[in-house]
C-alpha cells in the first residue's frame, strides 16, 4: 500500500513530529524515501502518464481504474520478467527495468505532503544511451526497441552535441572541457562498437 501523504491524519503526524523536534527537512526526507520503498515494493503505477497509454499496453503493461481513495495511483501489472528498482541516488525517482536489466519506464512520486505528485514516462533511445553514458555502464542491444542502429543514431548525436558545448558555453568556461571532451570520447566509442554489429 502506499500511504496517501497529502490525508489529515499523515499531515497531522508530520506536524506532530516537528512539534517534537524533528527538522522539517529530516521529515520531508523520511516521507519520500518511505513513498519510494512503498511504490517499488507495491502493484501501483501513476495515474498520469506522459506518453500514450496504448504505448506501455504493447509492451504488456496492463492498467486498472484508479484507486478512488488515491487517484494519483492505479494497479498495475508490469510485463512478465520486468521488475520495479528504486533509484540509488534520489528518493523521487523509480525505474521499471526490463529482462535485460535496462531502466524502460521512468517512475517520479514525490511524497512530500506539501507537493505530493506523481507520473511516469517511457525511457527513450535517446535517454537510454544518455544514461549509459553518465553512468559508464554498457550499453545492451535488442532488436526491438534499442537495436544497434537507434544506438548508432543517439551516439552520433551525443557526439554532435558535445561538439555544440565544446565549441559554445565550454569555451568561454574551460572548467567544463575535460568532462564534456570524455563524454564525447564515450559516445564516439559506441557508434565504433555498434556500428560493427
Amino acid at each position: 500500500m502506499i500511504e496517501n501523504t497529502n490525508t489529515q491524519a499523515a499531515k497531522s503526524a508530520a506536524l506532530l513530529g516537528a512539534l517534537l523536534g524533528q527538522s522539517t527537512d529530516t521529515l520531508i526526507a523520511a516521507q519520500e524515501a518511505r513513498g519510494q520503498q512503498q511504490l517499488v515494493n507495491s502493484d501501483r503505477l501513476p495515474t498520469n502518464l506522459r506518453d500514450d497509454r496504448a504505448d506501455y499496453e504493447t509492451l504488456g503493461f496492463l492498467f486498472g481504474t484508479p484507486d478512488p481513495n488515491d487517484p494519483l495511483f492505479t494497479p498495475a501489472t508490469i510485463p512478465d520478467g520486468w521488475t520495479r528498482q528504486a533509484a540509488e541516488d534520489t528518493d523521487m525517482w523509480s525505474y521499471i527495468v526490463d529482462t535485460l536489466g535496462r531502466q524502460r519506464v521512468a517512475v517520479f512520486y514525490k511524497a512530500a505532503f506539501y507537493d505530493r505528485r506523481a507520473d511516469m514516462h517511457l525511457v527513450s533511445v535517446r535517454e537510454y544511451v544518455d544514461n549509459c553514458v553518465y553512468r559508464e555502464q554498457q550499453i545492451v542491444t535488442d532488436e526491438t526497441w534499442a537495436t544497434p542502429e537507434a544506438v548508432v543514431k543517439e551516439a552520433r548525436a551525443g557526439v554532435e552535441r558535445c561538439d555544440d558545448h565544446l565549441a559554445g558555453w565550454a569555451k568561454d568556461d574551460a572548467r567544463h572541457t575535460p568532462r564534456i571532451t570524455a563524454e564525447r570520447a564515450q559516445y564516439a566509442a559506441i557508434v565504433t562498437q555498434f556500428s560493427a554489429v
